[in-house]
């Protein structure tokens, strides 16, 4: 049986593979580059600060992250010549990426036969379910201790992702009295841009949800992926970066519950690589970084807070990166196996 070890947390993301998540050793609300400010952290250390009528983002506790890949093809980046040959596909690849467990077996076995002898592939691309079924919680940040958790209220899948954002993410700004379209299942503050959260509430709320249970949500990474990829020209059939060819995601055809990636090379140890006549199978494993790092220090969810008037409140969570790196090795033939 070909072991395959795979994540999606780093699948779609353009970090270095060798970068494990770095914590800030003076934690604060406001975004600080190359490092990552937890919710815990911040109570802890007493240095919570958010200006009334602001928003901001610390990383609270994932508890369940639930993906599953569907296929896997080696090909280029090289725009208008891909090259793709798949070369893993099944359906046995879900799994629980809270935890520390990182060794993930699939009954499908790798096979290069479609693949063209003499090709320098240089990426991967991956289709995936666009759907993570997550929860997860966070201490408030302002060192009350109160929590928030996921919630039902807009947990459930949602329909459409198109690079009309109007049409399914909410970015009205009555954050406090209520959001503007409850129909809509995403949203981001005000005035921002790039990013989307799924609402936790129909309002915003400081409510402590301390004797509460985390509660599933379902969290669509293609939605969100089109607030912040609006390049539809570059790479034909992909929304990607306006800042990174590679860094794009498509939909598939006649599966509204999956979406592509283009993995390039920078996110995978063991590429570019060139196939030889006797090369019939791969080892594709995923070097994984666990979410929890330390005391206060984990990564997998993103919290929105808002503060309102003085008083702090919960809007949002997102899905985040907990780190890590796939890694291509020991081409060569089936002999023997």
């Amino acid at each position: 049986m070909k072991r395959v070890l795979l994540t999606i947390g780093v699948l779609f993301t353009s970090q270095s593979f060798a970068a494990a998540p770095v914590f800030c050793s003076s934690p604060t609300m406001a975004y600080q580059s190359g490092c990552t400010s937890t919710c815990a952290a911040i109570a802890a250390a007493g240095s919570y600060e958010l200006a009334a009528g602001s928003y901001a983002t610390c990383e609270g506790k994932i508890t369940k992250k639930m993906v599953d890949v569907r296929k896997i093809e080696l090909g280029k980046t090289e725009i208008g010549n891909e090259s793709r040959c798949t070369i893993w596909e099944g359906d046995d690849l879900q799994f629980d990426l809270s935890g520390n467990n990182g060794d993930f077996s699939s009954k499908y076995p790798i096979v290069l036969s479609k693949c063209v002898v003499g090709t320098t592939y240089d990426a991967l691309y991956a289709v995936v379910g666009k759907y993570e079924e997550i929860t997860g919680e966070s201490v408030f940040p302002d060192g009350t201790g109160k929590k928030m958790r996921t919630t039902s209220t807009f947990g459930a899948k949602d329909t459409g992702h198109d690079n009309t954002t109007a049409n399914w993410l909410d970015s009205g700004p009555a954050l406090d009295s209520g959001f503007d379209d409850t129909s809509k299942y995403y949203t981001y503050p005000p005035g921002w841009s790039g990013w989307a959260y799924k609402k936790l509430g129909t309002k915003a709320s400081d409510t402590d949800l301390s004797s509460a249970s985390n509660e599933v949500m379902y969290w669509d990474e293609y939605k969100t992926s089109h607030s912040g990829n609006t390049d539809t020209t570059t790479r034909p059939g992909y929304n990607c970066s306006p800042s990174d060819s590679n860094e794009c995601y498509a939909s598939v055809s006649g599966h509204d519950d999956q979406y592509a990636g283009v993995i390039p090379s920078s996110n995978i140890q063991g590429l570019p690589i060139t196939l030889k006549e006797s090369d019939e199978t791969l080892d594709l494993e995923w070097v994984r970084f666990s979410p929890v790092r330390g005391v206060n220090q984990y990564k997998g969810l993103e919290v929105l807070w808002h503060n309102d008037s003085g008083t702090l409140k919960y809007v949002g969570i997102g899905s985040s990166s907990d780190g890590g790196y796939l890694e291509i090795s020991n081409v060569r033939s089936n002999e023997g196996l």
